[in-house]
C-alpha cells in the first residue's frame, strides 16, 4: 500500500494519474449507459448519493485539473505558453469530434435521408460552432432516440466551466499568490461553504452559479493539494475510511463536500497506486478526453437506437465502448499529440531546458 507523499507520486513518470482518468471517463460512459438506454428506470448508479456516478468523475477531473495544472504552471511560470497549452489541449481534439460526429457519426442516427443531412447548412457549420456553444448545438434530425431525443452531445456542458477554471487560474499568478497555501486554503473553504449554502437552500440548484461552485470547488481543492503536496501522504486505508464517512454524510448539508474531498483524495491515492495492465498502458496514452468526447453520440447512435431490450443493451453497451476507445486511441495519436507538440514553438527560449509539463 501506498505511503507516499502527493510530492512523490508527482514527481514520479510512472504514477498512474493517466489511468486515474481514464477510469474517470469509463465511469462517465457507464453513468450515462443507464441514462439513455431506452429500457429500465434509467436511475444511473449511486443516484441516491450525494453525486451519482458520472457527477463523482467529472468532480474528480476537475480535482485532477486544477492539480496538474498548477504543477505545470509551477514547472513553467509563463502566462502565455499556459495560455497556448490549454488552447491545445483543449480547441483541436474538440474541432475534430465535431467534424466528425456531424460528418461520420449523425448521418447514421439522423431521420432524414443523407440528402436531406447533407444539404443543411447546420450540418457543416456544425464542427465551428460546438467549440463555441458545446452542448447546445444541434444536428438536423439526429439522435432523436433514447432518453434525450435531439441532444448531440451533452458532456460538452462541462467544458465551458473547464476553460472558465483555466481564465480564473491566470489570475493566481497575477495577484502574487500562486503557491500561498493560505490563499488556497481560504478559496477552498469560501467554494466549499458555497455548496454547503447551496445544499441547504437549494439557492443554486440546476443553475450555472451552482455548477460554478461545484466545479470551483474542485478545481481549488486540486490547487491546494499541489501546494500541501508535500505533506498529503496517500494511504488507501485513509481513502477508504473517507469513502465510507462520505456516503455516510451524504444527506446531511456536508454531504457534497465530504464527497468531493472523500474521492478526491481517492483519486490521488489511485494515481500513486500501479494498476495491473492500466498504469503502463497509458503511460504515455491519454485516452480519456477522448473518451469524453466521443463517448455519448456513439452510444446514443448504438445503444439509445438497438438497445429495446436488456440482452440488446448489454451488447449495444459494450459495441459502443469499443468504438468509442477506437475514437479516443485515433483523436489521442492523430490529433491531441501532435497538437500538443506543438507547445515547444510557443516556449519562452530561456525555458527551453526545463522538464516538460
Amino acid at each position: 500500500m501506498s505511503r507516499r507523499t502527493l510530492q512523490d507520486v508527482i514527481e514520479d513518470r510512472n504514477n498512474s494519474f493517466n489511468a486515474v482518468r481514464l477510469l474517470a471517463a469509463a465511469a462517465v460512459f457507464v453513468s450515462h449507459a443507464f441514462l439513455i438506454v431506452p429500457a429500465g428506470t434509467h436511475h444511473q448508479p449511486l443516484d441516491n448519493m450525494a453525486f451519482d456516478l458520472g457527477q463523482l468523475a467529472v468532480n474528480v477531473f476537475f480535482f485532477l485539473s486544477g492539480l496538474m495544472l498548477s504543477r505545470s504552471f509551477a514547472l513553467k511560470p509563463h502566462l502565455g505558453s499556459f495560455i497556448i497549452a490549454r488552447i491545445l489541449r483543449i480547441f483541436p481534439g474538440l474541432l475534430v469530434c465535431g467534424a466528425l460526429i456531424a460528418w461520420v457519426i449523425a448521418p447514421f442516427s439522423t431521420s432524414l435521408s443523407l440528402g436531406e443531412y447533407f444539404t443543411n447548412p447546420a450540418t457543416w457549420i456544425y464542427p465551428l460552432l460546438m467549440p463555441v456553444f458545446f452542448s447546445q448545438t444541434d444536428l438536423p434530425g439526429a439522435f432523436l432516440f433514447g432518453m434525450e431525443p435531439g441532444q448531440v452531445n451533452i458532456p460538452l456542458w462541462t467544458i465551458k466551466y473547464e476553460l472558465i477554471a483555466y481564465l480564473a487560474f491566470l489570475g493566481i499568478p497575477l495577484l502574487k499568490v500562486f503557491g500561498s497555501r493560505a490563499a488556497m486554503a481560504a478559496l477552498v473553504f469560501l467554494f466549499g461553504t458555497l455548496v454547503v449554502i447551496g445544499y441547504q437552500t437549494h439557492a443554486f440548484d440546476a443553475s450555472f452559479a451552482g455548477s460554478l461552485i461545484r466545479f470551483g470547488f474542485c478545481f481549488a481543492l486540486g490547487m491546494l493539494a499541489f501546494t500541501c503536496r508535500d505533506r498529503i501522504v496517500l494511504s488507501w486505508p485513509i481513502a477508504l475510511c473517507g469513502i465510507v464517512l462520505a456516503f455516510w454524510l451524504s444527506p446531511t448539508p456536508l454531504g457534497q463536500v465530504a464527497s468531493i474531498i472523500a474521492f478526491a483524495y481517492a483519486a490521488a491515492t489511485l494515481g500513486a497506486t500501479s494498476i495491473p495492465g492500466l498504469t503502463r498502458a497509458t503511460r504515455h496514452t491519454d485516452l480519456s478526453y477522448g473518451i469524453y468526447l466521443y463517448s455519448f453520440p456513439i452510444q446514443q447512435a448504438l445503444l439509445a437506437r438497438f438497445g429495446t431490450t436488456l440482452p440488446l443493451a448489454i451488447l449495444m453497451s459494450l459495441a459502443a465502448a469499443a468504438v468509442t476507445v477506437c475514437f479516443a486511441y485515433l483523436s489521442w495519436h492523430w490529433v491531441e499529440r501532435p497538437a500538443l507538440s506543438l507547445k515547444r514553438y510557443f516556449t519562452p527560449a530561456q525555458q527551453a531546458g526545463q522538464q516538460p509539463a
